[in-house]
C-alpha cells in the first residue's frame, strides 16, 4: 500500500499508461500496416532506423541528460541551448559525410533502395535532439502525465501517417519520410504543452557555458559513446541480415525487435525516466540508493521479465495470425529475442543510477563488451547453421548472458558507492 500511494510510483504509472496506450496504438495499426508493405520496404525502414538508433547518442553528446541534474533552472537552460548548438555542429558535419560518401555507405550496408532518401537522416537526428531536450526537460518539471498523453497523440498521428501513405503508396519512402518527422512530432506538443513553465533565464556568458559543459563532461566522455555501443549492438543486426541475407530477411527482424521490444518501450521508458529523476533527488538527499534499485531490478525481472518469457512460446503461431503468414518467421525470430530484451528489462534502475553516482565509465566498458559478444555470437551461428534463425538465436543467448554479468557487477558498484558515500 505503501509502495503505491508513493510519488515514484504515480509517476511511474502515468508514464508507463502513456507508454502502454502508445504501443497499444502502435500494435492496433501492425496488421493493416503489414499487409500493405513488403518486408523489403520494412528492411529499408529497419536499416534507416537502425542508423538514426546508432547516431542519436552522438548528436547531442548526452547533454540532454544533464538537464535534469542541473543545478537550478538557469543551468538547465544553458544546457539547453548548449544540446541544440552541438547537435547542429554535428548534423553539418554529417551532411558532408553523406555528400562525399553517401552512395558507398549505402552500397556498404545492401540498402541501395534507401537512395536519395538518406538525406532525411540528418534531419531526423536533429529532431531526435529537439525530442531528447523536450523529454529531460519535462521529467525535471515532473511533467509526467502529459508526456504519457503526448507518446499516445504521437503514436497515433504517426501511425495514422504510416497507413493513409500505404494505401496510396506501399513503399519504403513512406516508412522512412514518417519514421523521420516522428520526433518532431512529439518534441512540438511537448513544447507547446509545457510553455506555461517558461521563464527568463540568465544568458551565460562563453566562459561559463564552457565551464558547464565541462562540468557534465561525464555525458559526452561516457554516456555518448556508451549509449553508442549500446545502440550499435542492438540495430547491429538489422544491418548484419541484410548483408549477409536480404533487407526482406531484415524486415522480418525489424518487425520482430519492434514487437518484443513492447514491454521494454512500456516499462523501461517509464521506471527509466522517473527513477532517474527520484536517485538524482536522493543523491542530492545523502540517501543510500541500492535498496531502491534491487527492488526495481527484481520487479522489473519478474513482472514484464517473466510475462515475455512465457507469452513468447506462442509468438510464431500470433506473428502469422496477427501480420500475415509471410511474417511466421519473425515471431521465429522474437522467441530467441526475448531472452535479451529480458535483461535490458532488468538493467533500467542499476543503468539510470550510474551518471547520479557518477559511474558512467563502466557502462561503456560493459556495452563495448556485450557489443562484440552479442555480434560474435551471432556470427557464430551463422558459420555454423548458415542460416537467419541460427544468427539470431546465437546474438540472443550471448547477449542475454552478457547482460545478467552487467546487472550484478552494477549492483556492486552502487552498493560500494553507498558505502563510502
Amino acid at each position: 500500500m505503501r509502495l503505491i500511494k508513493s510519488r515514484v510510483f504515480r509517476n511511474i504509472v502515468a508514464v508507463g499508461t502513456g507508454a502502454a496506450a502508445g504501443q497499444a496504438v502502435t500494435f492496433a495499426f501492425a496488421p493493416l500496416i503489414t499487409r500493405l508493405y513488403s518486408p523489403e520496404s520494412f528492411g529499408l525502414q529497419g536499416i534507416f532506423l537502425s542508423l538514426v538508433s546508432m547516431l542519436s547518442p552522438l548528436i547531442a553528446l548526452r547533454y540532454p541528460m544533464a538537464i535534469v541534474i542541473a543545478r537550478d533552472y538557469d543551468e538547465a537552460k544553458c544546457i539547453t541551448r548548449l544540446s541544440l548548438i552541438i547537435a547542429a555542429a554535428i548534423v553539418g558535419l554529417l551532411v558532408l559525410v553523406l555528400a562525399f560518401y553517401g552512395s558507398n555507405l549505402l552500397r556498404l550496408l545492401g540498402a541501395q533502395g534507401l537512395g536519395s532518401l538518406i538525406w532525411f537522416l540528418p534531419i531526423t537526428l536533429f529532431c531526435v535532439a529537439l525530442q531528447d531536450v523536450s523529454d529531460y526537460r519535462a521529467a525535471r518539471l515532473g511533467a509526467f502525465r502529459f508526456v504519457g498523453g503526448v507518446t499516445v497523440a504521437q503514436a497515433l498521428l504517426t501511425n495514422l501517417a504510416r497507413l493513409l501513405g500505404g494505401m496510396i503508396a506501399p513503399v519504403a519512402a513512406v516508412l522512412v519520410i514518417v519514421s523521420a518527422i516522428a520526433p518532431a512530432i512529439q518534441s512540438t506538443m511537448l513544447y507547446i504543452g509545457l510553455r506555461e513553465h517558461r521563464i527568463s533565464a540568465r544568458r551565460f556568458s562563453l566562459r561559463e557555458a564552457l565551464a558547464i559543459l565541462q562540468k557534465h563532461r561525464d555525458f559526452a566522455l561516457f554516456r555518448a559513446p556508451t549509449d553508442l555501443m549500446n545502440a550499435f549492438a542492438q540495430t547491429a543486426p538489422v544491418i548484419l541480415l541484410s548483408i549477409l541475407f536480404s533487407p526482406a530477411t531484415a524486415g522480418l527482424y525489424a518487425l520482430a525487435r519492434s514487437v518484443v521490444n513492447l514491454p521494454l518501450n512500456i516499462i523501461g521508458s517509464a521506471v527509466g525516466v522517473v527513477y532517474y529523476s527520484r536517485l538524482a533527488e536522493m543523491s542530492r538527499d545523502g540517501q543510500v540508493l541500492l535498496p531502491m534499485v534491487l527492488r526495481a531490478t527484481f520487479a522489473q525481472f519478474l513482472i514484464p521479465g517473466g510475462g515475455l518469457l512465457v507469452v513468447s512460446f506462442a509468438f510464431p503461431a500470433v506473428f502469422a495470425v496477427m501480420f500475415g503468414e509471410t511474417w511466421r518467421p519473425a515471431g521465429e525470430f522474437a522467441q530467441w529475442m526475448a531472452l535479451w530484451v529480458v535483461g535490458m528489462l532488468a538493467n533500467i534502475p542499476s543503468v539510470r543510477a550510474l551518471p547520479v553516482i557518477g559511474a558512467q565509465w563502466i557502462h561503456l566498458v560493459f556495452n563495448v563488451i556485450i557489443m562484440f559478444g552479442g555480434l560474435s555470437g551471432m556470427m557464430t551461428g551463422y558459420w555454423l547453421h548458415g542460416t537467419a534463425l541460427a544468427a539470431v538465436s546465437g546474438y540472443s543467448i550471448a547477449t542475454a548472458a552478457l547482460y545478467a554479468l552487467q546487472i550484478l557487477s552494477y549492483l556492486q558498484v552502487i552498493a560500494r558507492h553507498d558505502r563510502i558515500h
